[in-house]
């Protein structure tokens, strides 16, 4: 196991409880869908049950605010700190969970679904960043692949306890969590020595790298000069040098294709609409079960990927989580061929979709759920890393909306089979872009990193080049 400091792991384990709220939002649809189908007025607050249309904006509205939200958020970032952004992210979150549990009109509700989405494209955008860059070299992989697991927690809770809850009770009981996070983070969160050194705070940078490392002054004085050395590197950079420079072009258009295969791999579809894909498949066990099968396996399996990363390195991962992936919603695609296009009895082979499903989440938390996000952190110099994370996030969000508000509409034109086949395609097409173009960061510091792409060095799954001292 790769060590890490008593401090810097409460921090990451501080700011994880803003990446459960955000992955909240994105399954919190799946047991509300049916509460507001329903025409029961004791079980659903309308008192009557959502159109499709109203349906199709409850799940489009959050990544329409995540689209917008890592712009506000990372001007806080830039020039108030890591700190303060994150402290502020919190706060659209619990509002969010507030309004929608007293909501009695499905306007509130619209309301607070744009308010997390808001959150949400935040958190994707900074907290990626933050632990990255308050870890080590050689610990900073599985530091913030532990995102994975508290992202999947955020989905895992909603099939757990949603279905057995009110509307009420569930938003009030979601509302605690990023009002833990708000409290504690308040008190005892630290900001990045990155971001302090760049502020020309450089006994704060000091304070801040003893506290995350619990060493003395004299001992955390060579990360320091080097975190220096980097910030001076990057001093004369610019916006523009992402379209001027080969090297930022070609890690832009790296991130930017993994994100969007990310985005319709099918992922946010899938959570949104776990329990009516399985109430359309007819599975056997209930839907509620289903969904909370698949949710267990979502969280369980993420607890993998931080393990392996920085030993394996995240270019493997990212290609067998494709491959598995492909795999997965091939059979997914065809169980539902064979129920809607031939005569043939599904009965017999109704234990496929939670098999697919299973596998899909298996695999996709292997690599192609977390890894493009620590790219985009990974990547770029200081000086442009927050414009070309906010880029990024956007992009995976515009893309996420369009596939979650035109989902029912795929369906119709494609039919469920076809759907799911579609997104199969772009995970095989991930599998051979990464294959080919994606670069291995695994236990490279940031200089070492923008040396190697500035080199050109295509065999970036090699551990050759620059190797500065560790620390």
């Amino acid at each position: 196991m790769l060590k890490a400091s008593g401090y810097t792991l409460l921090s990451v384990f501080i700011v994880n409880l803003l990446a459960t709220s955000g992955d909240i939002t994105l399954s919190w649809t799946s047991p509300i869908y049916i509460q507001l189908y329903s025409r029961d007025p004791s079980i659903n607050p309308l008192g009557r049950p959502i159109t499709d249309d109203e349906d199709g904006w409850l799940g489009s509205l959050l990544t329409i605010g995540a689209i917008v939200g890592p712009l506000p958020f990372s001007l806080i970032a830039e020039k108030f700190g890591r700190k303060i952004a994150l402290l502020c992210i919190a706060v659209p979150h619990i509002i969010s969970y507030i309004v929608m549990a007293f909501a009695r009109n499905i306007y509130l509700f619209y309301f607070g679904r744009i308010f997390g989405g808001l959150a949400l494209g935040g958190g994707y955008t900074l907290l990626p960043m933050y632990i990255t860059e308050i870890s080590e070299d050689h610990n900073r992989g599985m530091m913030s692949l532990s995102l994975n697991i508290f992202w999947a927690l955020g989905n895992f809770l909603p099939y757990a306890i949603g279905p057995f809850m009110s509307i009420m009770w569930f938003n009030l009981v979601l509302a605690c969590i990023p009002t833990a996070f708000f409290i504690i983070f308040l008190v005892i969160g630290s900001e990045t020595p990155y971001y302090l050194l760049g502020a020309n705070k450089i006994e704060q940078a000091e304070t801040s790298l003893v506290k995350l490392r619990s060493l003395s002054n004299d001992v955390v004085q060579k990360e320091l000069e080097f975190m220096k050395a980097h910030l001076k590197d990057d001093e004369d950079s610019h916006f523009s040098d992402i379209l001027r420079k080969a090297e930022l072009r070609k890690a832009l258009v790296i991130c930017v294709f993994l994100i969007v295969a990310q985005a319709m791999s099918g992922y946010c579809a899938i959570t949104f609409y776990l329990q009516p894909i399985f109430e359309a498949a007819g599975t056997s066990l209930s839907s509620d079960i289903s969904a909370l099968i698949v949710g267990s396996t979502m969280f369980l399996s993420s607890f993998v990927a931080p393990v392996l990363v920085d030993r394996l390195g995240r270019k493997i991962l990212t290609i067998f989580s494709c491959f598995g992936t492909f795999v997965s919603l091939v059979i997914l695609g065809s169980f539902f061929y064979v129920q809607d296009f031939t005569i043939l009895d599904s009965d017999p082979i109704n234990w496929m979709p939670i098999f697919s499903l299973i596998l899909y989440i298996l695999t996709f938390n292997f690599g192609l759920g977390s890894i493009p996000w620590i790219l985009s952190s990974e990547l770029f110099p200081n000086s442009v890393k927050q414009i070309a994370a906010s880029t990024v996030s956007s992009t995976f969000w515009i893309t996420s909306f369009l596939l979650t508000r035109f989902f029912n509409d795929m369906n119709d034109v494609l039919g469920k089979a076809g759907s799911f086949w579609f997104f199969a395609i772009i995970c095989l097409a991930a599998a051979l872009f990464s294959i080919i173009y994606m670069p291995e960061t695994k236990g490279k510091s940031f200089s070492e990193i923008q040396e190697m792409l500035r080199s050109g060095n295509k065999d970036f799954g090699k551990e050759e080049g620059l190797h500065p001292e560790k620390f």
